[in-house]
């Protein structure tokens, strides 16, 4: 859906620039620009709604090119998040979520459905926050009607700048968890800017990580950039915590499964074969045996233990050429 070709921007100084920026972002994915400070990727963000213009290089919506668009039109058709929400506090709740249908020009009984609809979907109670301002909210309150703003006429585009930045870490984390829902349900085209490679790998589909002047680095799943870096700089910037957070997107491995004769024990707890490797070891934890069995509906597939966890990210990390396992 979205589409960067050649993208060039300057700035004085060569802070956030954008140099030679080709980019394809599939439609109905969650893609995450991530990379260090000064990177270029929220001028990217800014670029593909007009709040910038591209020094050179075309910028392509469903084959369209946007520079043949009115800005104020492109970008009624794209929701828009940042970290601070940037809520009008002058207008309640309600007007806040009702803007951009306010701007198409729909009539008011619909505007209220809309509002109480999404108010709902954000997890806010349209009874109670409707008729709230924004200074009547906590943070991760005004981040959500932000959210419920940017989806007001369900636009096919979400463009989130940081947007759970401003919060608490357990406030972001239900955010993000509440993002992740709604996204599965909506399947819009999301273009995510973070800092936060743990973010990155929760929300997205796929992750671009850039290096400055927004060259890519990688662009590919959560699973493949952190099994398989491309270089060591993609290594260093996922950091020495990368063996935790692909067990958080690397699903069970079967064939490292034991197979007990008696089968599995009545005190294992269940888990799916869709299971991430976290997903798995948290039930096997806390379990008295220290194992789970893993169940395909009613078909017992093997039992995963500590053992079936190193051998899954040892047989991950041999498949990537990365690093063994055993120090975990």
């Amino acid at each position: 859906m979205i589409r960067l070709e050649g993208v060039n921007k300057e700035f004085a100084g060569g802070s956030n620039a954008v140099r030679d920026l080709t980019l394809d972002i599939p439609g109905g994915q969650t893609c995450v620009l991530i990379g260090p400070s000064g990177c270029g990727k929220t001028t990217t963000l800014r670029m593909i709604n007009r709040l910038l213009d591209p020094d050179s290089g075309r910028i392509l919506i469903d084959g369209e090119d946007t520079s043949a668009v009115d800005p104020p039109k492109l970008r009624l058709k794209m929701g828009y998040v940042i970290q601070n929400t940037g809520l009008f506090p002058h207008m309640t709740v309600g007007d806040n979520v009702g803007t951009v249908p306010r701007l198409w020009d729909w009539d008011r009984a619909r505007i209220k459905v809309r509002v109480d609809e999404l108010l709902e979907l954000v997890g806010l109670d349209p009874k109670e926050y409707r008729s709230r301002y924004p200074h009547q909210l906590s943070g991760g309150q005004r981040q959500r009607v932000g959210f419920a703003r940017a989806l007001g006429a369900d636009p096919p585009i979400l463009l989130m700048d940081e947007p759970f930045g401003a919060v608490d870490r357990i406030t972001r984390e239900r955010l993000q968890q509440e993002f992740i829902r709604i996204q599965r349900s909506m399947r819009k085209t999301v273009v995510f800017v973070t800092h936060d490679i743990d973010e990155a790998v929760m929300v997205g589909d796929r992750i671009c990580l850039l290096q400055m002047q927004a060259k890519i680095a990688q662009y590919d799943t959560p699973e493949a950039i952190l099994t398989r870096p491309a270089s060591d700089y993609v290594a260093e910037f996922l950091g020495r915590e990368r063996l935790v957070r692909r067990m958080s997107v690397k699903q069970i491995d079967l064939s490292t499964l034991e197979h007990p004769a008696s089968g599995p024990a009545a005190v294992e707890p269940r888990v799916s074969p869709a299971s991430t490797l976290s997903e798995a070891f948290a039930a096997a934890l806390a379990s008295p045996t220290e194992a789970a069995a893993v169940f395909d509906g009613e078909r017992y597939l093997g039992t995963f233990t500590a053992k079936s966890l190193l051998e899954s990210l040892r047989r991950a990390s041999d498949a990537g050429g990365g690093e063994v396992a055993a120090g975990i």
